[in-house]
């Protein structure tokens, strides 16, 4: 009887642990589930950080279409399966042929989002939370737009006026002078007693001369001295002519919308092109037209280092001269009365001479920094080269033509390889170095009406 009571408080003891095993182990199971789904729920604070790196809010605003479309909903338009696809690769999701990738496609001009093949799953999934959670803020005050200035620099009409009006007063001091010299002489003679000096007086510039020059005559004094005031005058309005008349070397002025080139061409390393788009087929590289800052600039209003998050100044003279209101959508941001930008010709050659961007950048290879210097480094645009004759002409001596990789100039190739075949180093098209050595120089570039007509 005894065994049977031990033998059952052991059974009982057994199911006991069985029990509470098993309930520890479903209760770990839990809790070990609860911490993986932790661990994959998406982290809006996260999901700020990773925009913010890759600098999504120059295309994208929360509530309003910008360069890009409005984010906040987005989660309710798309599904996130879709929205991953999109967000690392619309490039691919266009190509499968998907009908919503390909309507934002046409829907925004054809301006293709960025690839972010970097960005895994989870990032994504950040990056939405973080999109759902942010609060909308009040409707403030309209953002001011400062006008931007029509014209710049000073009106010089009144210097030219008080320099016209000083020059009249001296040729009327010149004539009063000469009638009191005439008075004087014409008194001397009737009274030479009271005017003994007036007449027997040399003149200033004789006095001042040696005494042996006094006594020359005075007509050949006079031609003498003419002579050389003439070659010393004439000297020296041919090297001013030469040196300084239409040579703006270091010429720097202040345009109405201050544009940082160092920060556009060299910090962002936009290239010259896309601004100056006309430069590869046409004479002129072209100024860009507001509407092509208005590509990055209808979502980017401010600098990346900027502490305030006000419209830059500058981006403001931008929207007030296209009569742009940042605070609007699509076309009824653009206003009836834009006013153009009045820049202020930095590089202007003489009507008589003629230069061809095209020929130059897509003929001849030239990079821009050639003529117009570190441009990729000027805060202040200014004329870096002197643009004279003389320093075109030893470019065109000097600077050698890459004929031999260049389909533009097969013809000339195939002239200078059966040249030197013929006459080896007598060839003028020879170089030591194994290349066909051609310069503008060689192919009629000094030719007057290559550059004149």
């Amino acid at each position: 009887m005894t065994s049977f009571y031990i033998c059952s408080a052991k059974n009982s003891l057994h199911s006991y642990m069985i029990r509470h095993l098993k309930s520890f182990m479903l209760a770990s199971a839990l809790a070990f589930s609860m911490s993986i789904f932790a661990e994959d729920k998406p982290n809006a604070d996260e999901g700020k950080k990773i925009m913010d790196a890759n600098n999504c809010w120059s295309c994208h605003a929360m509530d309003k279409k910008i360069v890009g479309p409005a984010l906040r909903g987005i989660t309710e338009r798309r599904s996130e399966e879709w929205l991953i696809k999109w967000i690392r690769n619309n490039e691919a999701l266009r190509k499968s042929g998907d009908k919503d990738a390909l309507a934002i496609y046409q829907e925004y001009g054809g301006a293709a989002m960025n690839i972010f093949a970097n960005l895994s799953d989870p990032d994504i999934k950040n990056i939405l939370e973080y999109i759902k959670t942010v609060p909308k803020k009040d409707d403030g005050p309209k953002v001011p737009v400062t006008s931007v200035p029509t014209e710049t620099g000073g009106d010089n009409t009144t210097l030219y006026i008080l320099l016209a009006l000083v020059g009249v007063f001296l040729i009327v001091l010149l004539i009063l002078n000469k009638v009191k010299s005439t008075l004087r002489r014409l008194a001397s003679e009737r009274m030479p007693e009271e005017f003994p000096m007036v007449g027997s007086e040399k003149p200033w510039y004789v006095r001042w001369m040696p005494s042996g020059m006094q006594k020359m005559n005075p007509v050949v004094l006079s031609l003498f001295i003419t002579a050389i005031v003439g070659i010393i005058g004439t000297t020296w309005l041919y090297s001013f002519g030469m040196t300084e008349i239409g040579v703006q070397k270091g010429y720097a002025p202040k345009q109405p919308i201050a544009y940082s080139h160092k920060l556009h061409a060299g910090d962002l390393k936009i290239d010259c092109k896309y601004c100056h788009s006309t430069v590869e087929y046409s004479k002129q590289a072209s100024i860009p037209s507001l509407n092509t800052c208005m590509n990055c600039h209808k979502g980017v209003q401010k600098r990346s280092d900027a502490t305030s998050d006000d419209i830059s100044p500058e981006i403001k003279k931008i929207y007030a001269a296209l009569d742009y209101n940042p605070e609007k959508n699509g076309d009824d941001a653009f206003g009836p009365n834009p006013n153009p930008v009045r820049w202020i010709r930095i590089h202007n050659l003489p009507d008589h001479a003629y230069f061809n961007h095209s020929q130059h950048v897509k003929v001849g290879k030239l990079q821009c920094q050639t003529c117009h210097g570190p441009i990729e480094k000027m805060e202040v645009v200014q004329q870096w080269s002197s643009l004279q004759m003389g320093w075109c002409i030893e470019c065109h001596r000097n600077t050698g033509v890459d004929v031999e990789n260049n389909n533009y100039y097969k013809a000339l190739h195939e002239k200078a390889k059966s040249d030197i075949a013929k006459n080896n180093d007598k060839s003028k098209y020879f170089s030591p170095d194994g290349r066909v050595k051609v310069t503008p120089a060689m192919n009629g570039g000094l030719e007057c009406a290559k550059c004149h007509y």
